[in-house]
C-alpha cells in the first residue's frame, strides 16, 4: 500500500570546503628617475587586495594586488626621508577538492613575511610570502518529505534545523574625497611618506535592493616636515562614511554580511589662508561587497519506520555551519627593546609602528589561545647627528585568551588582531620601549551533519515480526525513538507501560518492558 506524505523545497548554503594555502609572491620596486637614489632602505611594506575570483573545478582562482610602500635614505641627504610606491599583480589558484563552476567563494589575505634584495640603487626584487584563505560553498535545494497523511501507519522523527541560504550579493565601488587640516600642534607638511586607510563598519542594515553600511575610516599619514627638529610626524583621522551595495530582492530585515576596504588613496598638499602647507586632501576609492541571507527553521523529518511494515528510506546527509559565539580581549603590550650593537645609540625616536599577524589558535577547555607576532618598526634620530636617521626592526610575539561560551576542540575559530594604540619611549640611548593597545577578535564555528528525508516506500517484510513480551535494559546512547524503532513498536506504546521519568533522557541501565502484538500496528 502507497504511503501518502506532503513535500517541500528546503534551499540551504551547503560547505564545500574550506582551505589555507601559502603562495610566494615575486615582484620589482622601481625608483622612478625623478626620485633620489637609494642610499639605505628604512623599512618596506605592503598590503593587499582582491581583484577577482572564479571557481573552477577543484581549484580557485584569486587575483590580486600588492601594493608595496618604502621608506629609504636618498643618496647625498641622511637627514632626509625618501619614499616610492609600486604594485605587483598576481593570479593564485587555491585547490579544493569538490570546487565546481558557479559555486561562490569568500577569499581572505594574509601578508605572513616580505623580503627584499637590492639589485641596484634603482631597483629591487621582492619576494612576499602570502597566506590566502578560500571557503567554497554551494546552495543546495532539497524536495524533502515534510508531512505524513496518515499519521497511524508511519512513525516519524523530526528535528527543528535552522536553515540559512545566500539570496543575493553585489560589490560596488563609490569616490570618497575629504580636506584633512592639520593640528595647530603640528608643523608644516613638506611630503608625504606613508599612507593607510583602515575601515571601522559601524552599523549596516538591509532595505530594499540593497545594503547600506556605515562607519569610519582609520587614516594615517605619515609625513616629513619642513622642521629639522621634527622631521617625521604621523597625522591619525577619522573620515565618517556610507556605502551602499545594490542587491536585487534585498528586503528590510534579511541578514547580511557586509567588507568594505579603501582600495586607492592618493592624498595632495594645499596651503592654507596663510600659506603653510597645512591641508591634506584625501582622494579614496571605496569598494563594498555585501550578501544577503535567508534565514528560517524548518522541523525536518530525519527518520522514520512503520511497526507493521518494512519501509525503504532514501535520505541524504547536509552540512550545517552554527555560529556558536563571538569574543574578543584587549591587552596592553610593553615591550624594552635593545638597539642591536651595529646600530648607533638614538637620542630620540621619530616614528614607531606595529602589524600584528595572527599566527594559530587552539582551543582548550572551553577557551580559545590566539598565538601571534607584531612586527615593528622603529625610526629614530642617532646622538650623532652626522649618522643622520636610522630604523630597527623586531618581532614581538603575543598570546591572548578569547572567551567564547560553548567553544569546544571540534570547532572552527576565524580570528585576527587590530592595533588600536602604539606610543614609544626612549629609555635609554640603547632601549626603547613599545607600549601597545591590541584587540583580539574571533568567531567560533562548528559543522554539524545531519540526515534529511527525500522519500520513503513500503517493501515486502522478510519472515514476521515477533510478537511477544521483551524486557531491554538501556545502553548509552538509546533514546525512546531508538527503542521504539529497535523492537518496531511505538513511544506511546513503551510510555504506556513503563513509568520512565525522563522521556528525553534515559537512564543507563534502566529497564524498559516492550508489548508487541502481531495484529496491531500502532497502541
Amino acid at each position: 500500500m502507497a504511503i501518502n506524505y506532503e513535500k517541500g523545497l528546503i534551499k540551504i548554503d551547503q560547505l564545500v570546503g574550506e582551505e589555507l594555502s601559502q603562495h610566494l609572491v615575486e615582484g620589482e620596486l622601481i625608483i622612478q628617475d625623478e626620485e633620489p637614489e637609494i642610499a639605505k632602505i628604512l623599512d618596506i611594506w605592503a598590503v593587499v587586495y582582491e581583484t577577482g575570483k572564479e571557481v573552477v573545478q577543484d581549484k580557485v582562482m584569486v587575483e590580486g594586488v600588492l601594493r608595496y610602500n618604502l621608506l629609504y635614505i636618498p643618496v647625498g641627504d641622511n637627514k632626509a626621508i625618501a619614499q616610492a610606491e609600486g604594485e605587483t599583480g598576481f593570479v593564485q589558484y587555491v585547490d579544493l577538492v569538490g570546487a565546481k563552476p558557479r559555486m561562490t567563494a569568500d577569499i581572505s589575505f594574509e601578508l605572513e613575511h616580505l623580503d627584499y634584495d637590492i639589485i641596484n640603487s634603482r631597483r629591487l626584487s621582492i619576494k612576499s610570502v602570502l597566506n590566502i584563505g578560500c571557503k567554497v560553498q554551494e546552495l543546495l535545494q532539497l524536495d524533502v518529505l515534510k508531512n505524513f497523511l496518515e499519521k497511524d501507519r508511519v512513525q516519524a522523527l523530526t528535528e527543528p534545523m535552522e536553515l540559512v541560504y545566500t539570496s543575493g550579493d553585489g560589490r560596488s565601488q563609490t569616490i570618497l574625497r575629504e580636506d584633512v587640516l592639520l593640528p595647530d600642534d603640528m608643523p608644516s607638511v613638506a611630503k608625504v611618506l606613508r599612507k593607510d586607510a583602515g575601515v571601522r563598519i559601524l552599523e549596516t542594515r538591509v532595505a530594499d535592493n540593497r545594503i547600506l553600511a556605515s562607519g569610519e575610516i582609520d587614516l594615517k599619514l605619515l609625513y616629513q616636515s619642513e622642521e629639522e627638529q621634527d622631521p617625521v610626524q604621523l597625522l591619525q583621522s577619522y573620515i565618517p562614511f556610507n556605502h551602499f551595495v545594490e542587491v536585487q530582492g534585498a528586503y528590510q530585515g534579511m541578514d547580511c554580511d557586509v567588507r568594505v576596504e579603501v582600495q586607492e588613496l592618493d592624498v595632495s598638499l594645499r596651503q592654507d589662508i596663510i600659506g603653510d602647507t597645512r591641508v591634506l586632501s584625501i582622494d579614496m576609492i571605496l569598494f563594498m561587497e555585501g550578501k544577503v541571507y535567508e534565514s528560517y527553521e524548518e522541523n525536518l523529518i530525519i527518520d522514520a519506520y512503520s511497526p507493521g511494515a518494512a519501509l525503504d528510506l532514501v535520505k541524504q546527509k547536509i552540512s550545517l555551519t552554527r555560529s556558536v559565539g563571538k569574543g574578543q580581549a584587549q591587552t596592553i603590550i610593553r615591550e624594552n627593546i635593545e638597539l642591536g650593537e651595529n646600530l648607533p645609540p638614538a637620542e630620540r625616536i621619530l616614528y614607531a609602528e606595529a602589524r600584528p599577524l595572527v599566527t594559530e589558535y587552539r582551543i582548550s577547555q572551553g577557551q580559545v589561545v590566539v598565538d601571534g607576532v607584531l612586527t615593528g618598526v622603529v625610526l629614530y634620530k642617532p646622538e650623532d647627528d652626522g649618522l643622520g636617521i636610522n630604523s630597527m626592526k623586531t618581532d614581538i610575539p603575543f598570546t591572548q585568551t578569547l572567551e567564547i561560551e560553548g567553544v569546544h576542540e571540534d570547532m572552527e575559530c576565524l580570528c585576527e588582531a587590530k592595533v588600536q594604540y602604539l606610543s614609544h619611549t626612549l629609555v635609554t640611548p640603547n632601549e626603547f620601549e613599545l607600549k601597545i593597545t591590541l584587540l583580539v577578535m574571533g568567531e567560533a564555528t562548528e559543522q554539524i551533519e545531519k540526515e534529511v528525508l527525500l522519500d520513503i516506500e513500503e517493501i515486502e517484510m522478510e519472515g514476521e515480526a515477533d510478537s511477544g513480551i521483551y524486557i531491554y535494559f538501556v545502553q548509552p546512547g538509546d533514546s525512546l525513538w531508538s527503542v521504539a524503532k529497535k523492537y518496531n513498536t511505538t513511544i506511546n506504546s513503551i510510555l504506556k507501560y513503563n513509568e520512565i521519568a525522563d522521556e528525553e533522557a534515559l537512564e543507563v541501565g534502566s529497564k524498559i518492558m516492550i508489548f508487541k502484538k502481531l495484529d496491531a500496528s500502532i497502541v
